[in-house]
């Protein structure tokens, strides 16, 4: 009863301030993007809340739950990717943003390289749309993932053989819609605030609490070689040498990083700063803030390891931190910690629907179809978008997958499409039109082929050749490079453009 009560007063508390939120959404500019009054913790938070999803809480702990310490490269990768995004992009990207009135990143692309054809903006919301799609499918899952662990055999009600994955789906997906549809972005970066304090508070409690429990940290790792079978737990090189580790290991854990700049859910908070000068501080907070997350994470997974009796496997990894919360915490502290692992994908669905949102409404129904609705009548078209899109997500989600591999995928697919012309529009002059549209194109055509491709190479057996595996190791590099190879050549064969955005 308690696991319920904890979970309803946190549901309770995000829909209150969709709520409250409501009173400030007057236009589109509102709704998508919050009339740009963030300040530098409430954008530094929900920027990093948004970014890590359900895969920090499910995701990653499940993966070093699985691989052991050879994780930490992902971690290392992804703490590159906060400083370059925050240090480099968030800068010149607010800069833009105001220039041009631009409320979306297909708004920023299309006045950055004067496109008049529109086809940047046509190719960049699919892009948004198509994998966006696939994203919040992947954070519905993990919400579902919790439920599941939590109230399976624990209902309020007594005993109960009720897998709760797809009541935790329902549950999700109602409170998730209704804040965002009420609040729109500034709804969606308040509750990612609150949301952000508590997924950094839930992995960096447990394991702490677990080397207490244990005795100490020599205690943890005897424990966790114990019950793995094998000090290989321990390993950042996961047992491999030469090309396989650098390739397979290293480079393919630092390889999230160069994802990225092409997330438009974390270039919109960029966007929506309230003041420039705050932008510095916004970057170190960040910075903390997801190193205390990214490796809190890890050890989750890790010490799980060394405190759970089950040897999970497959998509069963998927439940360690819930499980590891109930088998550490007391049921009222433990349904807080599981409260926060709905925050992590609370954080990123909400977010990601408004910037699908922004693709439809503004990008779509104004820019391309040429709709003129007023302010009230654009942001009721954006609560209905809002529906549609969080309904389609459940859709996909209401089979349980790998929220880590998923994640991953649709990363990859917005990297490789977005991220160059992101990148290079802010970074280079000479950036040409051209170049970008083609360089999208590809990208994003790369990550869809990738496997079909890469299976022609097949051994007769049906077996993967080495060298193969290797690159599927690295594909995200491999798609982003080619996109940015792309870009710079087309660009570098034009006349440079006599009109810039700068």
């Amino acid at each position: 009863m308690t696991l319920a009560i904890v979970f309803a007063i946190y549901l309770a508390g995000m829909a209150a301030i969709g709520i409250y939120c409501s009173r400030f959404n007057k236009n589109l500019g509102d709704f998508v993007l919050g009339g740009r009054r963030l300040g530098p913790w409430v954008a530094a938070f929900s920027a990093q809340a948004s970014d890590f999803s359900g895969w920090l809480l499910i995701g990653l702990p499940a993966a070093a739950y699985a691989g052991g310490f050879s994780i930490v490269w992902t971690c290392i990768g992804c703490s590159l990717g906060v400083m370059f995004n925050w240090m480099v992009l968030a800068p010149r990207l607010y800069k833009y943003a105001i220039q041009h009135d631009s409320l979306t990143v297909p708004d920023f692309l299309e006045s950055r390289f004067n496109d008049r054809t529109r086809l940047i903006r046509i190719v960049s919301v699919a892009t948004i749309l198509i994998f966006y799609v696939v994203y919040i499918s992947a954070q519905f899952n993990a919400a579902g993932d919790v439920f599941r662990t939590a109230f399976t055999n624990r209902a309020p009600w007594g005993e109960s053989y009720i897998n709760f994955y797809h009541q935790g789906l329902i549950i999700g997906m109602v409170i998730i819609l209704g804040y965002t549809a009420l609040g729109g972005f500034m709804a969606v970066c308040w509750t990612d605030f609150v949301q952000a304090i508590l997924m950094v508070s839930a992995v960096v409690l447990l394991p702490i609490v677990a080397v207490v429990r244990l005795g100490g940290v020599d205690e943890l790792w005897s424990a966790m070689v114990l019950h793995a079978g094998s000090d290989m737990i321990l390993a950042v090189d996961k047992g491999t040498v030469g090309t396989s580790f650098f390739v397979g290991v290293v480079l393919s854990g630092l390889a999230w990083g160069v994802g990225y700049p092409g997330q438009p859910h974390i270039l919109a908070r960029y966007m929506a700063i309230k003041d420039p000068k705050r932008i510095a501080k916004s970057s170190l907070i960040s910075v903390v803030w997801s190193l205390f997350a990214l490796y809190g994470a890890m050890f989750v997974g890790l010490t799980a390891r060394a405190i759970l009796d089950q040897n999970l496997t497959g998509k069963d990894t998927n439940q360690v931190m819930p499980l590891l919360a109930l088998e550490l915490l007391p049921e009222a502290f433990a349904a807080i910690v599981l409260s926060a692992g709905v925050a992590a994908m609370m954080s990123t669905v909400d977010s990601q629907i408004i910037v699908a949102v922004g693709a439809v409404v503004r990008d779509i129904y104004q820019k391309l179809l040429g709709g003129k609705p007023s302010g009230r009548t654009a942001v009721w078209l954006s609560r209905a978008a809002v529906i549609a899109l969080g309904c389609g997500g459940v859709a996909m989600a209401w089979t349980s997958e790998e929220v880590f591999e998923t994640v991953l995928d649709a990363w990859g697919g917005l990297a490789a499409g977005l991220g160059p012309a992101i990148v290079m529009g802010c970074l280079w002059k000479r950036t040409s039109r051209t170049g970008v549209i083609v360089g999208m194109i590809v990208g994003v055509l790369m990550t869809q082929f990738w496997t079909p491709l890469t299976q022609l190479f097949n051994n007769p057996d049906g077996t993967t050749p080495e060298f193969i595996t290797h690159l599927n190791s690295i594909q995200l590099v491999i798609c982003v490079g080619a996109n940015l190879f792309l870009v710079v050549l087309f660009s570098m064969l034009q006349t440079p453009p006599r009109r810039d955005a700068r």
